[in-house]
C-alpha cells in the first residue's frame, strides 16, 4: 500500500505541475497548489512513519499540521474564482490565513528545537502539545467542507449540470476526507493507521482523474440522466437564435451596460436560461461572446471611411466598451493586435 502511496504522491506532482506551468490563470494555479499540497503531505506521511525518520531527522514534524490550514481556503478561492466571474481578491481575505499564522507561531518553539530533541518532546508531550493542533487541524478542514457545501448550494445553481456535477464531486471528495480524518484524528491508535485514510483518498481522487481524462463527457452523461437541466435541448437553440437576432439586427451588444439581465428584459427570457444556453448551447462565456461581436463591429467602423475622423477611444465606446483599456485587451485577445497597429493599414489604403 505505501508503493502505492509514493506512485500517487508523484502522480499529484504531475497534476500539480500541469496545472501551475501549462495553464497560468488564477483557479487552475490554485487547484495546482492544492495538489502539490496533498502530494507533499502524502511524501511527509510515508517519511515520517519510516525509518527515514531516524536517518534524516532535520525534516520531521514541520509540515503536517501548518500545512492542513491552508487546503481550505485554497480549494474555497477556487470555487470563487469560478463562479462569481467578477470576483476580485480582496485584503481583507487575508484573514483566511489567521489560523495559520496562529499555528505556525504556536509550534515556532518546536520548530526551532534541534532534530532530536524535536522528536523527543514531540513524544513525550503528543498528547498535551500536538493533539490539540491536531484536533483545530481536523475542526478547520471541517468547517471548511461545511463552508463549501453551503457556499456550492448558494452558488452552483449558475453552473450547467454538467459543471455543477463535477463541482459538487470536488466538495463531496473534500467533504468526505475531511469527515475520515476528524474521525482517525480522534479514534486512531497510531500514526501508521492513516495509510487508509491516504490510500483511499487518493484512489477517488485517481479514479476521478482517469475517468475525466478517457472520457471527458461522462459527467455530462450523468448529469443529463440524473440532474434536472432548467430547459430542454429545444427551447435552449431558440434562445441561441434570439440572442443572435438581438445582436446581428439590433446590435445589443454595442450597449455599454449590456449583462445578462438585461439581454433577458430585451429578448424575454430569464437570466439564468440565457446563462445555460451559453454554457451549453453556445459553448462560450457571456463576457467572451459580447466582446467577440463588439472587436468585429469596431473593426466595421475602422474601415468605414466615414469613421475616420473618429479617435479609436470613440470607436470603442460605439462598439460597447466602457474604456479603452477594455477595448484594447479584447481587442488584442481577437485579433493579436492593437486598435492602432490594426488602424494604421486602413489609413494607408
Amino acid at each position: 500500500m505505501r508503493w502505492v502511496l509514493l506512485l500517487y504522491s508523484l502522480f499529484c506532482f504531475l497534476v500539480a505541475g500541469g496545472l501551475l506551468f501549462k495553464k497560468p490563470h488564477k483557479p487552475t494555479a490554485l487547484l495546482g497548489m492544492f495538489a502539490l499540497m496533498f502530494g507533499l503531505e502524502i511524501v511527509d506521511f510515508l517519511y515520517s512513519t519510516s525509518q527515514l525518520k531516524g536517518l534524516y531527522p532535520q525534516y520531521y514534524a514541520y509540515y503536517y499540521l501548518p500545512s492542513g490550514f491552508l487546503y481550505g481556503p485554497l480549494l474555497f478561492w477556487y470555487f470563487r474564482y469560478n463562479l462569481e466571474k467578477e470576483y476580485q481578491f480582496s485584503l481583507w481575505e487575508l484573514a483566511h490565513f489567521i489560523p495559520f499564522v496562529a499555528v505556525l507561531l504556536y509550534l515556532w518553539p518546536i520548530f526551532k528545537m534541534p532534530a532530536s530533541g524535536r522528536m523527543v518532546f514531540i513524544s513525550e508531550h503528543f498528547t498535551d502539545v500536538i493533539m490539540p493542533v491536531n484536533y483545530a487541524r481536523a475542526l478547520h478542514l471541517f468547517s471548511y467542507g461545511l463552508a463549501l457545501v453551503l457556499y456550492l448550494s448558494k452558488k452552483g445553481r449558475r453552473l450547467s449540470p454538467r459543471n455543477r456535477l463535477y463541482a459538487w464531486s470536488v466538495v463531496l471528495i473534500y467533504f468526505i476526507s475531511c469527515v475520515v480524518i476528524s474521525w482517525l484524528t480522534q479514534f486512531a491508535s497510531s500514526w501508521r493507521d492513516f495509510d487508509l485514510y491516504y490510500f483511499l483518498s487518493c484512489n477517488i481522487i485517481f479514479v476521478i482523474g482517469i475517468l475525466l481524462y478517457t472520457d471527458p463527457t461522462f459527467l455530462q452523461v450523468i448529469a443529463q440522466k440524473y440532474l434536472k437541466s432548467g430547459i430542454s435541448q429545444k427551447d435552449k437553440k431558440r434562445i441561441r437564435k434570439k440572442v443572435e437576432a438581438a445582436f446581428s439586427e439590433e446590435k445589443t451588444f454595442a450597449r455599454n451596460d449590456l449583462n445578462l439581465t438585461v439581454l433577458g428584459g430585451l429578448i424575454g427570457e430569464k437570466k439564468h436560461h440565457i446563462s445555460q444556453t451559453f454554457s451549453e448551447e453556445v459553448q462560450e462565456s457571456f463576457h467572451a461572446y459580447v466582446n467577440r461581436h463588439r472587436v468585429e463591429y469596431a473593426k466595421e467602423l475602422i474601415s468605414d471611411p466615414e469613421y475616420q475622423k473618429y479617435t479609436l477611444e470613440a470607436i470603442g465606446q460605439k462598439a460597447g466598451f466602457n474604456n479603452r483599456v477594455s477595448f484594447n485587451k479584447a481587442f488584442g485577445q481577437h485579433t493579436a493586435q492593437t486598435p492602432s497597429e490594426y488602424q494604421k493599414p486602413q489609413n494607408a489604403s
